[in-house]
């Protein structure tokens, strides 16, 4: 989201952080926002390849259709900051764009719950990542403009805990109340409406007194004659085309090349958030201790000891275990680039500059992902062991450019 301008000064953010009401409003912000994702994102290709659209004449999961219902969040990322931002930061006060944009999501979801083509599918999901999309990057702002950066972590870790924590009610759903997969649309559409009417509950953060500028968003472009930022940015985007392949195919993966039942899948998937907890709860001491630099070179690398792990394929232990290094990638890598945006960016343009990265991963980044997910799949036949190589191959190259290219030129490291 393009910046959303406050009055609040440094001193009066470090006085409003001593808050308890104030840290449990966010807290809660953060973990209905993730939990609305986090109950869909990681099941909805099995939902979908049980519908006669998303299968194949001779059976099984159409998985290149499957893919581009996926799609819709990367091109809903790169569409949502110029439409969102414009919208949130010159008429309607943060909380209440994001409680707004919820509960219309929330309506949209009780619809594309009951669709079963691909086409109406497709089209819900668009609209309704359209509304959610901006809703990542406004809810890091509301939070990094009411609590302090370095503490930011320990706001962002209860998103973690609200992905885990629905994850594992709804394995319990499907396997105890012997409930059809596609209920993960439904139980969003119901987190959504909470968090929707929550939000007009948290921190009143107003639009700017005067318009903001239209231009906002190229202005944080232009961050990218800043060398640092660049390297991080342009490794951001290939690293997100390699995260797409997790997305998309690790439920399918584990189902049917791994052999875990399907009520267990979303649970197995949540060893990721597990250890992203633990690593957002570390993230101060790393970067305090290491700095940007290594936090994020860490970060890749684990995502790419993940997808080695995936291509060795067995035994089960090891599978889970790799899920488990996706938290490590999440919170040294993806978590970090948006705090050392905040970190480097000019103060009138900050939340431009996180909106602007939340175009090249989850917009650009993953839409290129999505759109090569499907092919390598088909190119490899169908062989796990080969497609999981493709993106830990991209991932270690990203890290050793990272390495090479990346230099923070501050005093400190440190955000």
């Amino acid at each position: 989201m393009a910046e959303t301008n406050t009055t609040l000064t440094p001193d009066l953010v470090s006085k409003q952080a001593l808050d308890p009401v104030l840290r449990m409003k966010l807290s809660l912000m953060m973990f209905l926002q993730y939990a609305v994702w986090g109950i869909w994102a990681p099941i909805l290709g099995i939902h979908l390849g049980s519908l006669p659209a998303f299968q194949l004449p001779g059976g099984g999961p159409n998985l290149a259709r499957i893919g581009l219902i996926y799609m819709t969040m990367p091109i809903a990322s790169i569409i949502g900051p110029f439409i969102g931002g414009q919208i949130a930061d010159r008429y309607f006060a943060a909380q209440r764009f994001l409680g707004v944009s919820q509960l219309l999501g929330g309506a949209l979801l009780l619809v594309v719950g009951r669709l079963t083509g691909f086409a109406e599918v497709f089209v819900g999901m668009l609209l309704y990542n359209l509304l959610y999309a901006p809703t990542i990057a406004l809810t890091n702002s509301i939070s990094l403009q009411h609590w302090p950066n370095e503490q930011f972590s320990k706001i962002r870790v209860w998103g973690s805990i609200g992905w885990i924590v629905i994850g594992w009610v709804f394995g319990f759903w499907v396997a105890k109340l012997d409930r059809p997969m596609g209920d993960c649309l439904y139980l969003a559409a119901a987190l959504s409406f909470l968090h929707g009417l929550l939000s007009f509950a948290m921190p009143h953060t107003p639009p700017a007194k005067q318009a903001a500028n239209p231009w906002a968003f190229l202005d944080a472009v232009g961050m990218l004659r800043n060398r640092a930022f660049a390297v991080m940015a342009i490794v951001s985007f290939f690293v997100a085309i390699e995260l797409q392949f997790y997305f998309i195919w690790t439920q399918t993966f584990l189902n049917k090349g791994v052999g875990i039942q399907e009520s267990w899948v979303g649970r197995v998937l949540t060893a990721g958030q597990i250890c992203e907890m633990v690593m957002m709860v570390l993230l101060p001491v790393v970067l305090a201790k290491c700095g940007f630099r290594i936090a994020m070179a860490l970060g890749i690398a684990a995502w790419g000891l993940r997808d080695l792990a995936f291509a060795v394929g067995q035994p089960i232990p090891l599978v889970v275990g790799a899920v488990a290094l996706h938290g490590v990638g999440f919170a040294f890598f993806f978590t970090t680039i948006f705090m050392f945006a905040d970190a480097v960016a000019p103060k009138d343009i900050k939340s431009s500059a996180q909106s602007f990265l939340a175009s090249v991963t989850i917009g650009c980044g993953m839409l290129i992902g999505s759109l090569l997910a499907g092919p390598v799949v088909s190119a490899c036949q169908g062989d796990w062991h080969k497609v999981y190589l493709v993106p830990a191959i991209l991932c270690a190259v990203c890290c050793v450019v990272f390495l090479m290219g990346f230099r923070d030129n501050r005093e400190s490291a440190a955000p």
